[in-house]
């Protein structure tokens, strides 16, 4: 009885070492990798935000130059001088596709619209973000991100020294589900991009579905700061990256599948310590004293 009674103890203390040692040392590869897997997804994140602007500011820089390029064409120059205004939209809606533009406006020196291949309803309206048109002035040319006619479009405007001294040409591409799509494709991560309003948010682009385009823009509105959002009652990893004047671009990987490799290891990790345990016992109970 005595023997038995040793040899049950035996069993017992090396399988407590062992359970105490092996579920440690499985915390710390567990904590670890998953910290890993969240930095991994950070960056990731971070990256393709980094992307996203850097393809929105050369796309603008080309278009700046297109424009200014526009603004020299002799037919167009004729035709602005001429004020024959369906002609000069006519000219620049030929010219809108060539020079990768959504939208081609000529503003005249009093800032209203003289000719717009996005609403032609609008010739002789007032242009309606004049304060552009006065840091255009100031600077010589401008680029922004802006809402127009519940659109978001990158507008370039370029100043016509002639014939019409004082006038603007403007031309943008619309930022919108075909972007976000773009973006998508290069990356792999859902992609969203989002205007502050007085009340909240509004969302202009975005590759996720209409339910989770809703949860998303409620979140936004609660905390624009949170690393991880739910969406659908799924885990998103998340990126706020500001594109504009109050403009985010907002990018995405489902935590679940981002960590599916480093889960895919602790589950390794547990079998081969689950082994290693009932091999020790194994062990424990072949040589213990009989």
């Amino acid at each position: 009885m005595a023997v038995r009674a040793v040899r049950g103890r035996l069993i017992t203390i090396v399988a407590g070492v062992l359970v105490v040692v092996l579920s440690a040392g499985l915390l710390v590869v567990t904590t670890s990798a998953r910290a890993r897997a969240r930095n991994a997804i950070d960056e990731e994140l971070r990256l393709a935000g980094a992307l996203f602007v850097a393809q929105l500011e050369t796309r603008s820089r080309h278009l700046i130059a297109a424009t200014r390029a526009l603004v020299g064409d002799m037919a167009f120059r004729a035709a602005a001088a001429s004020a024959d205004q369906e002609r000069v939209r006519a000219i620049l809606a030929g010219h809108r596709g060539a020079i990768g533009a959504d939208v081609v406006m000529l503003l005249s020196p009093q800032g209203t619209v003289a000719a717009d291949t996005l609403k032609p309803g609008r010739l002789g309206a007032a242009f309606p973000l004049s304060p552009i048109l006065d840091e255009a002035d100031r600077s010589g040319q401008a680029s922004r991100i802006v809402a127009v006619d519940g659109g978001l479009y990158r507008l370039a405007f370029v100043p016509l020294a002639a014939p019409a001294p004082g006038a603007w040409l403007c031309a943008g591409f619309a930022i919108d589900d075909r972007s976000a799509a773009d973006v998508r494709r290069r990356t792999g991560l859902q992609v969203s991009i989002l205007r502050r309003v007085d009340s909240g948010f509004v969302v202009h682009a975005s590759t996720l579905e209409g339910a989770q385009r809703d949860d998303l823009r409620r979140t936004l509105a609660a905390s624009r700061m949170a690393s991880v959002i739910q969406l659908g009652g799924q885990a998103y990893a998340t990126r706020t990256e500001p594109v504009g004047n109050e403009v985010l671009a907002v990018l995405q990987r489902p935590l679940a599948e981002g960590l599916r490799p480093y889960d895919h290891l602790v589950a390794v990790l547990l079998i081969v310590v689950g082994a290693g345990l009932a091999l020790a016992l194994i062990g424990a109970f072949w040589f213990s004293p009989k």
